[in-house]
C-alpha cells in the first residue's frame, strides 16, 4: 500500500582527511532510515560534495546550493581546516558553516550538529596552520556559546552520537515541541499534518520549549549538562518577562554548578539578585531569595564556609519575617 514519506536532507561538511567519517555518515543515515525512521514515514537523505553535479561556475558555489536545499547540517573537523575555494572564506568548510549558520538564524534549516575529532597531544604542541585554523574556529564556537558540539576519539563513537541526533530529529518530526506557536490545525486530517511537517522548519521554538528541554536533559539518567546549558542560553534570549528571564538565568547557574564552573554559577545568581534588589513584587522577591540561597550553597561547596554562612544570614535577615507564605 502506498504511503507518504517525509524526506529530510542532511548535509555533511568536512575538510579532507575524514573520508571514514563521511562513509560512516552515509551508512548510518541509510541504516537508520531503513530500520527506524522509514517505517514511521521519515527518511534521512545524505547530501555532500560527492553528490554535487558538475557544472559551470565555482565548484564551492554548487556545493553551497545543495546546502541551501537541506533540512539539517552536520560538520566534522579534526586537524585540517582546508584551503581557499575562490571565495572570501579561508576554506570550504568555513564557507559552508557561514551559510548553515545563516540558514539556521532564518529558520530555514532545522538543526546543526558539530563534531570535533580528538587531536593527538603531540600535534597539539606543534599544530601548524591547518590545525590552528580548526582550533581558532573551535574557540570561537566555545566563546560564542550559541552552538553545542561533540568531541569523539573513535569512528564508532562518532556513529553512536550521530545516531542519537537522528533519533532526536525523528522525535521532533513526530511530536512538535511543546510551546511552539504553530497556529490551528483545524481538522486533524492527514493532508493538514503532512503540510505541517513539510513546513516544520519554519517553526521557531520558544521559551517554554527550551526550559522543558533543559529540564529533560538535566533529569535524564545520563544528564547532558552542556546541552542543558545551551537550552538555558536560548531560553534567556527568548524570555518575554522578568520572571522568565530569572528562570532561565537560575537554570543556567544550576547547570554551570553541575559543570564544575562555580564562579560562573555564582555570577548568574548574583545577576538575578541585583536585578530584583529593590522589587516589592512577590515573584521577583522569591527569585531573589532563591538566587541568594543558591549563591550560599555554591560557596559552601567550594569550602568557603564563612562566606556561605554570611549569605545564609543575609537570607534570614531579609526574609525570615516575611508574611507571604511562598517566600517564607
Amino acid at each position: 500500500m502506498p504511503k507518504t514519506i517525509t524526506q529530510y536532507r542532511v548535509f555533511v561538511g568536512s575538510p579532507g582527511g575524514l573520508e571514514d567519517e563521511r562513509k560512516c555518515f552515509r551508512a548510518k543515515l541509510e541504516k537508520y532510515t531503513a530500520v527506524h525512521s522509514e517505517p514511521r514515514g521519515i527518511a534521512f537523505h545524505p547530501v555532500g560534495w560527492e553528490d554535487t553535479i558538475v557544472g559551470g561556475g565555482r565548484p564551492q558555489a554548487l556545493i553551497n546550493e545543495d546546502l541551501n536545499q537541506c533540512d539539517y547540517a552536520v560538520f566534522i573537523l579534526h586537524n585540517r581546516w582546508g584551503s581557499h575555494t575562490g571565495g572570501v572564506y579561508t576554506s570550504g568548510v568555513e564557507e559552508e558553516w557561514a551559510i548553515a549558520e545563516q540558514l539556521y538564524k532564518e529558520s530555514k534549516i532545522r538543526n546543526i550538529a558539530l563534531f570535533f575529532k580528538s587531536v593527538d597531544r603531540a600535534q597539539m604542541l606543534d599544530p601548524g596552520k591547518q590545525l590552528e585554523g580548526v582550533l581558532a574556529f573551535k574557540k570561537r564556537i566555545e566563546e560564542g556559546k550559541r552552538y553545542l558540539f561533540k568531541e569523539y576519539k573513535l569512528i564508532d563513537e562518532f556513529g553512536e552520537i550521530l545516531e542519537a541526533h537522528l533519533a532526536k530529529w525523528m522525535r521532533d518530526h513526530e511530536r512538535p515541541p511543546s510551546g511552539l506557536s504553530m497556529g490551528s490545525f483545524g481538522t486533524d486530517t492527514a493532508a493538514t499534518l503532512e503540510n505541517a511537517n513539510a513546513n516544520a522548519h519554519v517553526v521557531q521554538p520558544n521559551f517554554d520549549y527550551w526550559i522543558a528541554e533543559y529540564s529533560s536533559l538535566l533529569e535524564a539518567d545520563e544528564p547532558d549538562h552542556n546541552a542543558a546549558l545551551f537550552c538555558t542560553i536560548k531560553a534567556t534570549i527568548l524570555a518575554q518577562s522578568d520572571i522568565e528571564w530569572a528562570r532561565a538565568r537560575n537554570a543556567a547557574g544550576v547547570t554551570l554548578f553541575r559543570l564544575d564552573r562555580p564562579d560562573e554559577a555564582i555570577t548568574e545568581f548574583v545577576t538575578i539578585s541585583d536585578r530584583f534588589a529593590t522589587s516589592i513584587d512577590l515573584d521577583r522577591r522569591q527569585f531573589r531569595a532563591r538566587a541568594i540561597f543558591n549563591k550560599g550553597f555554591t560557596l559552601g561547596q567550594l569550602g568557603r564556609c564563612e562566606d556561605a554562612i554570611a549569605v545564609y544570614d543575609d537570607v534570614l535577615a531579609r526574609y525570615s519575617s516575611a508574611t507571604d507564605l511562598p517566600l517564607r
